[in-house]
């Protein structure tokens, strides 16, 4: 049997599209691969485990949390976090941390384990993502032609200070000022493909022509170093907007693309990262010295940079620029920083001179005094405490009151942990009040395993120790059950009993495509709080319950011939025997 994909129909993209980059490789090499590997040898590279019990455990690498919710185990060569869901093989881990696609996963896992993906057929990388790759990447050459070939875009780089050896770095291009300059070389893509890039537009009128027309290009580039959109910048006053970027594609998603940040990991070992607005200011810092320096994409800072960004680093700098939107910038990303805040983390902010940038303050005053920024930029709590009391009368009844309610609003933004118990005993000392922000939660109202049904229990059983399929009666016969879940139960015991050593990721990822994919991946999480002896009890009554509900079905269905057509003597003979053991 193989994995089939189905291929990319729209712009937004479900999980189950997005494993289309990959078509025919088997299932049993991908069960072979899971069987290979050891789940624990992927995670802990990237994320800090420890061993708890039989299991490891750790701070989930996919939301913010103070106390450890990630169990990786090893048994079942499956992770899951209780806080946020997140579940899956070291495939899924893969594709989940890297932002790696299927296909990439599988082959990074296969180079590791030191095998080979079978060739069956052509293998059919999903052809529009692939085409879409290489559209912008012809593009981007084109751009850089046209900068090679343009003395006053090269002019108007050197006046901006930017030197040629980082120009080349940053792969700074030009797009000449023509109406179809990008469209009449890039014939050999249809413009389909042109349109999915966003690198060509059309009118009411029906009138195709290039989006970027005599503009500064800065390729934008994902995390393995690819092209996947742009950003042109106006060079002529009468020119607007100022900044042109790419629009959502395929390929780009604004508010998960930070711009430069495959160069910062690539040239900067620095345990922290400055986050700016613009390209200029991150080539201007990198040209200085301050090489951990990225860029938001024309969108505000959101969760999900944050997220990528605090998964590698110890600390993030904001520095925005010094005028009232530059300060708006820094507050809307401090409200966005507070659900993702850590107590192993640093959020801090800086705020420049009003008539500067990051660009402009660097090249006027230098390395030193950028970095005494930075060692003064405030800390997250400092500038929101200062932020709250603006135009508040801490000694006044009033001021307090308010400053007290205006601060649980953020406080309780924040995960539970150190940071904010102290950030709360601070509002406490400011106010000369004791507060207490915490919301009393409710407990969960969780259903007991034993409540559930036998199919469902059977089926949580073998997805968590797919070999207790051996304990199974094969007489059982399943299809003449008529009660919901018994068709992918009977997947499920067909599948384990031709794969009884499977692991429990290997199973997950055969079912990957199952509508019941994730109810699947739940079960998997359930922890069967029994002993060796106590599950063989528990199979042994639940192949007496299906045995006794299999002789029931058969037992009216006979009764209900019997009572119209009549029985033949082998089916009244059977009739009698099911009564008799039924009686028993």
């Amino acid at each position: 049997m193989c994995v089939k994909i189905k291929c990319f129909t729209t712009h937004n993209f479900s999980k189950l599209q997005k494993l289309s980059l990959m078509a025919n490789i088997p299932s049993e090499f991908i069960d072979q691969l899971l069987d290979r590997i050891d789940i624990i040898d992927v995670i802990s590279p990237r994320v800090n485990l420890k061993k708890a019990g039989k299991d490891y455990q750790a701070l989930c690498p996919f939301h913010t949390e103070n106390t450890p919710s990630f169990t990786v185990s090893q048994n079942k060569q499956f992770y899951h976090c209780f806080g946020c869901g997140k579940h899956g093989s070291a495939i899924g881990f893969l594709m989940e941390f890297e932002g790696m696609e299927f296909i990439d996963s599988i082959e990074t896992l296969a180079q590791s384990a030191g095998m080979e993906i079978p060739n069956q057929g052509q293998r059919n990388y999903n052809n529009q993502s692939k085409n879409l790759f290489q559209v912008v990447e012809h593009a981007n050459r084109y751009f850089l032609n046209g900068f090679k070939n343009s003395e006053f875009a090269q002019e108007y780089i050197h006046n901006r200070g930017i030197s040629k050896e980082v120009s080349a770095l940053f792969q700074i291009g030009y797009a000449e000022d023509g109406w179809d300059g990008l469209l009449k070389r890039l014939q050999n893509h249809s413009q389909d493909e042109l349109m999915k890039s966003g690198l060509i537009v059309q009118k009411d009128s029906g009138k195709i022509y290039d989006k970027f027309r005599g503009r500064i290009m800065f390729p934008i580039q994902d995390r393995r170093g690819r092209v996947i959109a742009f950003g042109g910048r106006a060079v002529l006053a009468e020119q607007k907007p100022k900044y042109l970027n790419s629009p959502e594609t395929p390929l780009f998603h604004k508010g998960k693309e930070l711009y430069g940040l495959n160069l910062a990991r690539k040239h900067s070992n620095s345990k922290s990262i400055i986050v700016v607005e613009g390209y200029m200011d991150v080539i201007a810092l990198h040209q200085a010295g301050f090489k951990n320096a990225v860029a938001t994409l024309g969108t505000a800072t959101s969760e999900t940079h944050l997220i990528t960004l605090l998964r590698s680093y110890e600390e993030i700098i904001f520095c925005f620029d010094g005028d009232n939107a530059g300060t708006e910038a820094a507050w809307k990303a401090l409200q966005i920083s507070l659900p993702v805040y850590r107590d192993d983390k640093s959020i801090r902010f800086l705020f420049l001179p009003a008539e500067h940038d990051p660009d402009t303050y660097v090249k006027e005053f230098g390395y030193d005094a950028f970095q005494k920024q930075l060692d003064e930029a405030l800390t997250l709590s400092h500038f929101l405490l200062n932020k709250l009391k603006n135009n508040t009368d801490l000694n006044s009844i009033d001021g307090r009151a308010m400053f007290i309610e205006k601060s649980k609003a953020y406080v309780q933004k924040l995960p539970k942990g150190q940071f904010r118990q102290l950030l709360m005993e601070e509002v406490s000392k400011m106010t000369k009040t004791k507060v207490d922000f915490n919301i009393r939660e409710k407990k969960a109202n969780t259903k007991n395993v034993d409540q559930w049904t036998p199919i469902r229990k059977t089926i949580a059983i073998l997805v968590n120790q797919p070999n207790l399929v051996l304990k199974l009666s094969e007489n059982l016969a399943f299809n003449q059950l008529n009660l919901n879940g018994v068709k992918i139960l009977t997947e499920i015991v067909d599948f384990c009993r031709r794969n009884p050593h499977i692991s429990t990721a290997a199973l997950l990822e055969h079912f990957r495509e199952h509508k019941a994919y994730a109810h699947l991946s739940s079960l998997a999480t359930v922890t069967l709080n029994l002993n060796s002896e106590q599950l063989l009890l528990e199979l042994k009554d639940i192949n007496i319950y299906f045995e006794k509900s299999i002789q029931k079905h058969r037992i009216n269905e006979l009764r209900n011939k019997q009572a119209t057509n009549g029985l033949t003597t082998a089916e009244k003979t059977q009739l009698v025997e099911l009564l008799s053991n039924q009686i028993k």
